[in-house]
């Protein structure tokens, strides 16, 4: 079973937050932002397969089916809360994913600068070379080699104009991962591997948030054909910020999560 962690509601309340984090991370990332979101929901943080303290199998492929049921085997412990699941850009994916093809229905679903998947073959293909070639630097070169070239990605970019603790605390987390498991997660299910479910968006019944930070054009490109596909969609364009919108401006997204969490609320 993955490794999860379990907050507690500061009151009562039958809402259960499952945060789901990106690559390189664990579910430390979000232990900031617990004070705050307890006060509105239960809260469920989950290393995934080769990240944190997962001890996933190596001998089993960790591809989107086999994390889908691990999440079902997981969440059977809480079925008697509502279930809300929020995934940041990989975690994105694999909450987009267990959406569409998981077992047990959800509430809401929070996807925060991710993808449905690559639209494309022969692109979806340039992607799988890029993450093997990705995962071979981490078998040969090593984590911190790796870590390096991670931040120089256009994609974070916008976390350079962070405190410098902040900076120090984003690195010391990618330096704890364990990188033969990161290797296998990349090759496993990177976003090369990631089924293409932009048919499949209609399919997705509960209430959906799309999170992208301003500065991400990519991402904020995506999150229109996103909006598009989902039925029951709230998209918010996060001002000032880049991919990591949870990290980049944490009290931002804590406002946007709860009245999230508290949409129904609203209408009883």
């Amino acid at each position: 079973m993955l490794n999860s962690s379990f907050y507690p509601a500061t009151r009562q309340t039958n809402k259960l937050l499952v945060m789901l984090h990106g690559f390189i991370s664990d579910q430390r990332t979000f232990e900031s932002h617990l004070p705050v979101l307890t006060q509105e929901a239960n809260v469920l943080l989950v290393d995934l397969p080769g990240h944190g303290k997962d001890d996933s199998k190596v001998d089993h492929e960790w591809n989107f089916n086999f994390i889908n049921q691990s999440l079902d085997e997981l969440f059977t412990e809480y079925q008697e809360y509502h279930l809300y699941l929020h995934g940041y850009s990989m975690g994105g994916r694999v909450a987009l994913n267990y959406a569409i093809c998981g077992k047990l229905p959800l509430k809401g679903l929070i996807l925060e600068s991710t993808t449905a998947g690559i639209k494309q073959y022969d692109h979806q293909q340039e992607r799988l070379l890029v993450d093997q070639s990705r995962a071979k630097v981490l078998d040969i070169a090593g984590l911190e080699v790796f870590v390096n070239d991670w931040e120089k990605l256009p994609l974070f970019y916008t976390q350079k104009t962070l405190p410098r603790d902040k900076q120090r605390a984003i690195r010391q987390l990618r330096l704890d991962q364990d990188p033969n498991r990161l290797a296998k997660a990349l090759r496993d299910y990177g976003t090369g591997r990631m089924p293409n479910l932009w048919s499949n968006l209609n399919t997705i019944e509960c209430d959906t948030l799309i999170l992208v930070g301003e500065l991400d054009q990519k991402f904020c490109s995506i999150a229109k054909q996103l909006e598009e596909g989902i039925p029951a969609t709230d998209k918010e364009i996060v001002s000032n910020v880049g991919h990591t919108i949870n990290v980049e401006d944490g009290e931002k997204f804590d406002r946007i999560v709860i009245s999230f969490l508290n949409k129904e609320d609203k209408h009883v």
